[in-house]
């Protein structure tokens, strides 16, 4: 908590002695690079802001805030989930009231889902290339405040031989959240290119490395992963 409390004290330093120099809003994709828990599959749109403020030189520092909504593979992930009201009572319910009945039969899947708040500070150089073209290369830090969900999905056959009749029903069953933090490290390089006296379209893609923050990263999925960026940098 202490290094989540430094860093906000320094941003708001930064953005009180400093001159905005432009606001960027973007569009993202993200994909999970190394994955951990046994995860095999993660993957993500989203979107976030920047607000840019101007240094000496060529330099600039952004505050960049930006949100992403994951969906996410685990191998067995309903046991992995450590959910005790579905390991020890209901799925073994389902097996006996299975077993006590030849015309009830149960299909189950889940599906696992990640939000993540990035909260990061960077610094860019701006490099002009010419023809309204500038290459901003730049690297940051901060942390990533992330909520797995996961629910079962579970399909219901029943079967009346005498009448002639099935029923089916399908129905969720929601596991709690498993909530916390990551620090991240970030590199990478946008692109921007002038359409207007005051505006550009950017794109770019970044690398971001997790690592253990101040509390929960243990229920972290990645330990890596790229966003690809696309959006407007409004100049002020």
């Amino acid at each position: 908590m202490f290094r989540v409390l430094s860093f906000l004290v320094l941003v708001s330093a930064v953005a009180l002695h400093g001159q905005i120099q432009s606001i960027t809003t973007t569009a993202s994709y993200a994909v999970g690079l190394s994955k951990r828990l046994e995860v095999h599959s993660a993957s993500a749109v989203g979107g976030g802001v920047e607000v840019t403020i101007g240094l000496s030189g060529r330099y600039s520092i952004g505050l960049q805030a930006g949100y992403a909504s994951y969906s996410i593979d685990q191998t067995d992930q309903l046991n992995k989930w450590n959910w005790n009201f579905w390991n020890d009572r209901y799925y073994p319910k389902i097996q006996s009231d299975m077993r006590a009945d030849p015309n009830l039969s149960a299909q189950i899947g889940s599906v696992q889902t990640m939000d993540e708040i990035p909260v990061m500070l960077a610094v860019h150089y701006h490099a002009p290339a010419g023809g309204g073209v500038e290459i901003v290369p730049g690297a940051g830090a901060g942390f990533s405040f992330f909520s797995r969900k996961l629910y079962a999905d579970e399909t219901w056959t029943k079967q009346f031989p005498h009448a002639q009749y099935t029923l089916t029903y399908n129905l969720r069953n929601f596991a709690p959240q498993k909530k916390g933090n990551a620090l991240v490290l970030a590199v990478g390089c946008d692109a921007t290119y002038r359409i207007g006296s005051d505006v550009n379209i950017i794109a770019g893609a970044h690398y971001r490395r997790y690592m253990s923050g101040t509390s929960g990263f243990e229920e972290f999925p990645l330990a890596s992963g790229c966003i690809i960026n696309l959006g407007l940098n409004f100049l002020y």
